[in-house]
């Protein structure tokens, strides 16, 4: 069975690189095709099983160098209508995409259609309407792969009019997208409005964001109707080798959204226990991603996260007693990845953080530390380079608090009583 997986995993890696090499333009006079995507591949192993994710018990993210114990992938068809003067006036884009953990054989499952949308450009002055299912501009920090705003993964449609230029003052967006939510009629709908790049300075930007939603009545869950907000802003600094990002979000309702990887409504009931109370709930953010590159010597990406949740109800007691009126978490998140160049192919990557969380509903209370080192092979000089090869090995160590949820999986359970674990491997990343 292990060497059928590593045979998987091989010819994952051979396509990888295949359909990294065949990626090209079709231009055919006014028409034009193209195809992008990004890739992750590989294999691992933890304690002599498939290879399981280092993360904290309710994590927002994790530190991802040598802390995917997964395949995954994305295709991306688009076609472009140019008129004479070479100027895109319609697009439309299609993706698809597949996730496979470890261990899963869930390979004959036809991938997902995540994106289909099209665009007419120039509809006034520079803005362009587009309208269907798309991933809508979003925002993420590289090395935790954590996406701290997408509004509108997983929806069922959106339609929005984006890139409308304010002279010499950025530009205005504006979205609105529909929600689904199991076989039922619960729905939910967002309203999301952004000013982008208004400039500060020379080298800085400030962004803010806007966002209404509106979540109706599930009668299958029984929960009621509920209302939510999002604002927050986030500045942006780059020069020369340097470039940073800080944001400050808050949420309220039904604008908490259930993870990084989609823009649905958290949900409020899990079976009978009540999880959160929407009218109460809220979520504040702040984040800060640094990264230093000089494409020749050193490169640096350092992070900075940290959430506050209010779930928006009580503690209670076996009886129900309620004994407190407040039930929150808080995450802490701070840690980096170096590269230290030997020439333009290969490089020494090592990734290094600390994840604090603390749910005082749960009682868990705990941090987890993991390191990672990889001799990486890339493509070029650069942070953000790809493809890249990278052989790995991780060590991470969590508190007591923390045993039985870290380091373990569905196909892997051999860390349910030890507090650390060590994983290694190889891990192929393509984006093109």
């Amino acid at each position: 069975m292990r060497k059928k997986k590593f045979e998987k995993s091989v010819c994952l890696l051979f396509l990888a690189a295949g359909t990294f090499c065949l990626a090209q333009k079709i231009n055919l006079k006014s028409h034009e095709l193209s195809l992008n995507g990004y890739i992750r591949t590989g294999f691992g192993w933890s304690d002599g099983g498939p290879m399981v994710n280092f993360t904290a018990p309710d994590n927002v993210h994790k530190f991802r160098m040598g802390n995917e114990a997964n395949h995954y992938g994305e295709l991306q068809f688009n076609y472009r209508y140019k008129n004479k003067d070479s100027v895109n006036l319609y697009e439309v884009t299609y993706m698809m995409a597949k996730f496979i953990p470890f261990g899963d054989d869930g390979y004959q499952q036809f991938p997902e259609t995540t994106q289909l949308f099209g665009k007419i450009n120039k509809v006034i002055k520079n803005a362009n309407l587009w309208v269907g299912k798309r991933y809508y501009d979003r925002r993420n920090v590289e090395s935790l792969d954590y996406f701290w705003i997408n509004s509108a993964q997983n929806s069922q449609v959106g339609i929005g009019l984006e890139n409308f230029q304010v002279k010499k003052s950025g530009t205005m967006n504006l979205a609105f997208m529909r929600f689904k939510y199991g076989n039922n009629d619960a729905h939910s709908y967002v309203a999301d409005f952004r000013y982008l790049d208004l400039p500060v300075s020379k080298h800085s930007k400030l962004n803010f964001l806007g966002q209404y939603s509106i979540k109706t009545q599930n009668e299958m869950t029984n929960t009621p109707q509920s209302t939510g907000y999002a604002l927050g802003g986030w500045w942006t600094y780059s020069q020369k080798n340097i470039s940073n990002t800080s944001t400050i979000l808050f949420r309220k309702g039904s604008s908490i959204v259930e993870n990084p990887y989609s823009g649905k409504t958290i949900s409020e009931n899990a079976g009978n226990k009540v999880l959160y109370d929407l009218d109460k709930a809220n979520s504040f953010d702040v984040i800060n991603n640094f990264v230093y590159d000089d494409k020749r010597k050193h490169a640096v990406q350092a992070s900075l996260s940290y959430q506050y949740r209010d779930f928006g109800i009580g503690n209670t007691d076996e009886k129900g007693t309620i004994l407190d009126h407040k039930v929150s978490k808080n995450f802490v998140s701070i840690g980096f990845r170096y590269l230290y160049y030997i020439n333009k192919h290969f490089n020494l990557a090592l990734e290094a953080g600390n994840d604090y969380m603390k749910n005082n509903r749960s009682g868990v209370e705990g941090s987890l530390q993991k390191i990672t080192f990889s001799p990486q092979i890339s493509w070029d000089y650069g942070y953000y380079s790809r493809p890249v090869l990278r052989p790995f090995v991780t060590y991470a160590h969590w508190s007591d608090d923390f045993m039985g949820s870290t380091g373990v999986s569905d196909f892997n359970t051999r860390l349910t009583g030890k507090n650390n674990g060590i994983s290694f491997g190889l891990q192929l990343e393509i984006w093109w």
